[in-house]
């Protein structure tokens, strides 16, 4: 066990919502908000539609964490969603898996990323083997989400926090894992996105690369939605309306 983390109990072991009622609330008052602005939501798990997706509007491939390639049981144990404005044409993607960090994220991480990137033949070369000694993901483990192929089309207001926000609350909704995570550059973690989107834990430099993967930065920052803080936020958003309600991105 790391240095300064001695006597420290994993996160985990609770089972449930501690109030369904509430979620399904803010996930139905979110959703409504979306209809107000003319959005309309898809969920599906045929994530070969989904790469076409990307294709057709991003001109690039589905990242390996949601390619059919590197695992045929996506369809189990994975959905994604797409936003659609009032002409039904998609204007934002996103994506969920669930997964076992087996003994904890932080030892799990890496190599759960290589192997997936392997089995496209491409390669990545980390830095450091394994994310710093008091990074929380040390305390993570069992079910975990990853959040990933979030992309809104610059064009359209209204939708952030929104489409993020919903995703996540029918990730917790469906698989009640101990934490939700997502990867990100330094770009859109100081700016005070991910926060917004729900992420209450950000770390600098939870991955390093010397031949990073395709899209990403030498060093990516992580965001973690544990459950507990989500259920926090969803008492706090239906006790103060319209707090996590959609603004455009500045």
């Amino acid at each position: 066990m790391n240095i300064g983390l001695q006597g420290v109990q994993p996160f985990g072991g609770d089972t449930g919502l501690v109030d369904p009622l509430r979620t399904v609330q803010a996930i139905t008052s979110l959703i409504e908000a979306g209809k107000d602005q003319g959005f309309s939501f898809r969920l599906s798990s045929d994530f070969t539609e989904l790469a076409r997706l990307r294709q057709q509007l991003r001109n690039s491939d589905v990242s390996p964490m949601f390619d059919l390639q590197t695992g045929r049981s996506l369809g189990e144990r994975g959905f994604w969603m797409a936003l659609d404005d009032r002409d039904g044409k998609p204007v934002g993607l996103q994506a969920f898996r669930l997964d076992d960090a087996d003994p904890n994220l932080a030892e799990w991480v890496l190599g759960w990323m290589m192997g997936l990137y392997a089995r496209r033949r491409e390669m990545i070369v980390p830095r450091a083997v394994m994310p710093p000694e008091h990074s929380l993901s040390h305390l993570i483990r069992g079910r975990i989400v990853y959040h990933g192929e979030l992309w809104i089309d610059k064009h359209v207001k209204g939708a952030f926090p929104l489409f993020p926000r919903i995703g996540m609350l029918l990730a917790m909704v469906k698989w009640q894992p101990e934490a939700i995570w997502a990867l990100t550059g330094q770009s859109m973690a100081t700016r005070g996105h991910m926060v917004r989107m729900g992420y209450g834990h950000l770390e600098q430099s939870f991955l390093t690369w010397e031949w990073e993967p395709d899209g990403a930065e030498q060093a990516e920052w992580i965001g973690i939605a544990l459950r507990r803080h989500m259920e926090f936020s969803i008492a706090e958003m239906s006790a103060t309306e319209g707090k996590y309600l959609p603004s455009p991105i500045p």
